[in-house]
């Protein structure tokens, strides 16, 4: 009871200490790369086709060489909105800030803007940045000639993690009380494509500073593919005309920089060789993943530390069953199984649960637990080392004839101590067994010396009780060198043998004294022979012994009914007899060491071993044996074997 009180409190234990690790893990975010990595790598595990209605006008080097520096006139972003609207493009984002008037050209403004509107379906950015540390958010919008005539506006702000990576959007974001879309929700909105889970308007509209940014419903974009994954046209060859016919129908276009220094390009998880990506690609990626509900979702803290803490414990479960070496392989294993759970949850469920607390945690179950288990077995092997100490004692052994092994390793010194007085305690039961097997066997043989020498006298008037009397002890010994034949019998060395003419042995054994009672043996045996592993001479004498009894309690005349049967590879032996039966409260001790077999008829006598032989005999060859009290019949012995497979 003490040990598995002490296993239970280890466990609870490891599981506060691993619970504790995950939970503080999860919430201070020191391993917040660890968790990006794992991110990260669910990404480049899940690359997808990019959809091919949505399109990617470059700004690229071989536009800025044929057109000229940038800025452009807005004359030539009139002429490709033009294009595309003849086109039937199905809408244009433009990803370009027009937030200042053309001062080179006052009419220039008023052409784009009347592009915008013919076209109807243009997507204009606004950004919000920060001109230097410390100052006031700066938020730049269209012109108003152009926010007037576009469809839809969007912030092309994009976030970066702590470890410099953009890796998601927030759907509103915005100084004071307002609140603005993404970029990518006001495209989708302007194609009539925004899906029902993205609302048309933020969820809370309280009031903060006018000049503090405030964002809200963080969503982590689902990559389709590195930098280049989406189709792309060069802005100049739009212009010329150098497309197939029809290429941008029914197309979301989008208009942005590609050429190195000129626009915004991002580091993403997608990113590879130190190539960034263009914010215009970015805006592609969070179109696709909106479009398709597939933009990921932050779990809640409180079901991050849940799962945090289910799979920290779960090791506790495997651990306490299994080899230090299993132990460790089962650990690793069980890491990267959790690992590859926590990169697919994101590709197969939209959600991202971070999962450095939980890893770690496993990882540390094994130091924590094997620490908890060597405090255990240091406890007790101090407790057995006591209890050997004291059964030593009890044995006449002086503490003073213990060798005691002196070792700078505590563990080693506790274990050959533990040894050593082992070793003291199995020489002294050697000597217990020397002892048994001269009272059994050394003793045996004057006793029946005797029995011989009194049986040659004819005048001797008490010779019937001292014959009696030895025959008792010739019975004792006998039983005792039998019992110690049993508790020492090596299975390994058993041979096959079959319990059927076992059984007819027996049967041949009793039937003297069965016929002596007039008592008849009604017996149901098998054709088929039953084999079996065993010792024959000890399991004939245990089945001797049953039936012996049985005829001894049985009245005169009765019928002892013996069958044999086999079921499920298992052969049942069940004897039952005709006497009073066994007292109810001696049932359940009947097979202990000097328990007698009593019936409500007869008096004490024997030894109290024969059935213990039996029990000792039966366990042995691996089976059981059991008494009961049949109704109106008398007493039921059955004992089962396990046969030859």
């Amino acid at each position: 009871m003490y040990f598995k009180f002490r296993q239970l409190s280890d466990r609870v234990f490891t599981a506060i200490i691993l619970a504790l690790i995950a939970v503080l893990l999860a919430y201070n975010g020191l391993l917040v790369r660890f968790d990006n990595l794992h991110y990260d790598l669910g990404r480049y595990l899940t690359f997808k086709p990019a959809p091919a209605d949505i399109v990617i006008v470059a700004i690229d080097e071989a536009s800025l060489q044929s057109i000229g520096r940038w800025p452009w006139s807005r004359i030539v972003h009139a002429d490709l909105v033009n294009k595309l609207k003849q086109e039937q493009a199905r809408v244009i984002g433009l990803d370009i800030i027009f937030a200042e008037p053309e001062l080179s050209n006052a009419e220039a403004d008023l052409v784009l803007a009347n592009a915008i509107k013919q076209a109807g379906n243009v997507v204009l950015p606004l950004l919000f940045e920060e001109p230097y540390i410390g100052s006031p958010i700066k938020q730049s919008v269209p012109i108003a000639s152009f926010a007037e005539h576009a469809a839809a506006l969007g912030r092309v702000h994009v976030p970066l993690d702590a470890d410099g990576i953009a890796r998601s959007i927030y759907l509103w974001e915005g100084l004071g009380a307002a609140r603005l879309p993404h970029f990518s929700q006001a495209v989708l909105q302007a194609a009539k494509e925004l899906p029902n889970s993205i609302h048309l308007f933020p969820a809370s509209t309280s009031s903060e500073s006018s000049t503090t940014l405030v964002s809200l419903d963080e969503r982590k974009v689902k990559f389709l593919g590195p930098p280049g994954h989406f189709q792309r046209i060069s802005y100049i060859n739009v212009l010329t005309g150098e497309y197939p016919l029809h290429f941008f129908k029914d197309k979301i276009v989008l208009v942005g920089a590609t050429a190195v220094g000129l626009g915004d390009v991002l580091p993403t998880p997608v990113s590879a060789h130190m190539q960034p990506m263009p914010g215009v690609e970015f805006h592609a990626n969070a179109i696709a993943a909106m479009r398709n509900s597939e933009l990921i979702v932050n779990a809640p803290f409180w079901l991050t530390c849940l799962l945090s803490i289910i799979l920290a414990v779960i090791p506790l479960l495997f651990l306490p069953k299994l080899s230090p070496l299993k132990s460790l392989l089962s650990i690793v294993f069980y890491y990267f199984v959790v690992m590859g759970i926590a990169v697919a949850m994101p590709q197969f469920f939209n959600i991202w649960i971070p999962p450095a607390g939980a890893l770690i945690a496993i990882l540390l179950a094994y130091p924590v637990w094997s620490w908890r288990k060597l405090e255990s077995a240091q406890i007790y092997l101090d407790n057995a080392l006591q209890n050997l100490h004291a059964d030593l004692a009890l044995l006449g052994v002086n503490k003073e004839d213990l060798e005691y092994a002196d070792d700078q390793d505590l563990m080693r010194s506790r274990i050959s101590n533990v040894r050593l007085a082992s070793k003291h305690l199995h020489d002294l039961h050697g000597e217990r067994r020397d002892t048994l097997s001269f009272i059994s066997h050394d003793l045996r043989a004057p006793l029946g010396a005797a029995i011989m020498l009194l049986n040659e006298g004819d005048n001797n008037k008490n010779l019937p009780r001292i014959t009696n009397m030895l025959n008792k002890s010739l019975a004792m010994a006998d039983n005792f060198l039998q019992s110690s034949r049993a508790e020492m019998a090596n299975a390994a060395k058993f041979q096959d043998l079959d319990l059927v003419n076992l059984l007819q042995q027996a049967l041949d054994d009793t039937y003297a004294a069965a016929r002596a009672k007039k008592v008849t043996f009604n017996t149901i045996v098998p054709e088929d022979s039953l084999w079996l592993k065993g010792d024959f001479g000890l399991l004939q004498r245990a089945v001797t012994n049953i039936l012996m009894n049985a005829v001894k309690y049985s009245p005169e005349g009765a019928v002892v009914t013996v069958s044999l049967t086999e079921k499920n590879n298992l052969a049942i032996l069940i004897i039952t007899d005709t006497g009073p039966g066994i007292l109810p409260e001696k049932i359940t001790k009947l097979f202990k060491r000097f328990s007698r077999l009593e019936g409500e008829q007869q008096a004490s006598e024997g030894t109290g071993l024969g059935l213990y032989f039996v029990d000792v005999t039966v366990k042995k060859h691996g089976g059981s044996v059991t008494a009961a009290n049949e109704s109106g019949l008398g007493a039921v012995f059955t004992i089962i074997l396990p046969l030859e497979i």
